[in-house]
């Protein structure tokens, strides 16, 4: 879950990743730093954006893990452009 998008299980994120795929097809998402966390909750900053590019749209991930599976993954939007 995200501010603009839900997606359930794995054919829901899924769903939701082949949406911003469509939707930005020159667009790829980079890691931003390192990960981190404490016990099953990671932290994680990415990018989308084109290639050799700073990304235009940025965000951070909170996920819990389980078992060190994914259980959930809450999405903040840091950076986005007008429009």
């Amino acid at each position: 879950v995200d501010p603009l998008m839900k997606g359930d299980g794995r054919d829901g994120i899924d769903a939701l990743i082949a949406g911003v795929q469509q939707r930005f097809p020159d667009f790829k998402f980079s890691l931003i730093g390192e990960p981190n966390g404490y016990g099953d909750h990671v932290r994680f900053s990415w990018g989308l954006g084109p290639d050799g590019a700073d990304s235009p749209i940025k965000g951070t991930d909170f996920a819990v893990l389980k078992d060190g599976r994914i259980q959930s993954i809450t999405g903040f939007l840091d950076q986005v452009p007008a429009g």
